[in-house]
């Protein structure tokens, strides 16, 4: 059993287009994923499935789906409406996250999205789809962010890109879908209304998790299957 970035890409474009809510999603900028047909759907409304119990706090759940990070290579899960108005919210929480998106309320093209691998910077996207070196294109090291910089020293930056007249409205609508496992929990994380996350099993089968919460705990899990192409 798989599951990997690339996976969770694909699990993004397929549940744009399946959860039902008021909560917008930035577009993904990546390669188109491979076609998938949905064969079939199991909802759980009582019991355990994958040692995540119905009912379940979600700080529990959190450290259960870190037990499958060696059975199923569960490197990320996204959470669904992890969205913040104020910088100041994100100190000592960018680094448990895999991205970072930054717009203004009302979503535009130059937008920008943020990713990391190994606690590095790894890739700069516009939502237009251009690729940069750095945000914003003409600041200087210190009032930019840069492909390579180091993860801890994103929110300082960050502080100081706020700064700048011109780039202020990006920081109306800061959004961190993206859950690194191999973090720590996050305690807000009990506000999302969803969790989800898929993993690969075969050479072309794949499950995709939902995990429905109200209150901080558990109330469904829906888990979609689907066969690849």
């Amino acid at each position: 059993m798989k599951t990997n970035f690339i996976t969770s890409i694909i699990l993004l474009f397929i549940v744009s287009s399946c959860i039902k809510e008021d909560i917008d999603v930035p577009p993904i900028v990546c390669d188109c994923p491979p076609q998938s047909q949905l064969i079939g759907t199991d909802s759980i409304m009582t019991g355990t499935y994958l040692g995540v119990p119905i009912n379940g706090e979600s700080e529990k759940v959190y450290s259960s789906l870190q037990k499958l990070g060696d059975t199923l290579d569960l490197k990320y899960i996204n959470i669904v409406g992890n969205i913040f108005t104020d910088l100041i919210m994100l100190q000592d929480r960018i680094p448990l996250y895999q991205s970072i998106f930054l717009d203004e309320q009302k979503g535009t093209d130059t937008g920008v999205q943020i990713s990391f691998t190994d606690k590095q910077v790894s890739n700069i996207f516009l939502n237009s789809g251009k690729n940069l070196a750095q945000w914003p294109s003409g600041s200087n090291a210190e009032t930019a962010i840069r492909k390579g910089d180091d993860v801890n020293i994103l929110y300082s930056k960050l502080l100081k890109i706020k700064q700048i007249s011109a780039y202020r409205n990006k920081f109306e609508r800061i959004s961190m879908f993206t859950k690194h496992m191999k973090t720590k929990y996050d305690p807000i994380l009990k506000n999302s209304p969803t969790w989800y996350f898929a993993y690969t099993f075969g050479n072309k089968l794949m499950d995709v998790v939902h995990i429905d919460f109200k209150d901080g705990k558990v109330i469904k899990i829906k888990v979609q299957h689907y066969q690849r192409y």
